[in-house]
């Protein structure tokens, strides 16, 4: 088996890391709840689009992202609980 990059499966944020009014960052996408008092005003979602490029070339890249996602699909799973 070849060599990972460190970055490997960090696309997407650790959302359990997610603190309102602070962006919380992947490799490649970032999100951000703002909000005051008791509600949530804005989410916001963003790309690094030089980050996706530069991702996209790597050979790396499918097995990074299906593993990025299955940790972010797991981690939406277990909030529901």
């Amino acid at each position: 088996m070849s060599e990972k990059p460190a970055c490997y499966g960090t696309m997407f944020p650790n959302l359990d890391r997610l603190e309102p009014n602070k962006p919380c960052r992947g490799k490649v996408f970032s999100g951000t709840v703002s909000g005051s008092g008791f509600g949530v005003s804005t989410r916001r979602i963003s790309v690094d689009r030089t980050q996706w490029e530069l991702c996209l070339a790597c050979p790396a890249y499918r097995g990074c992202y299906d593993l990025s996602l299955g940790r972010l699909s797991l981690r939406q799973a277990l909030t529901r609980y």
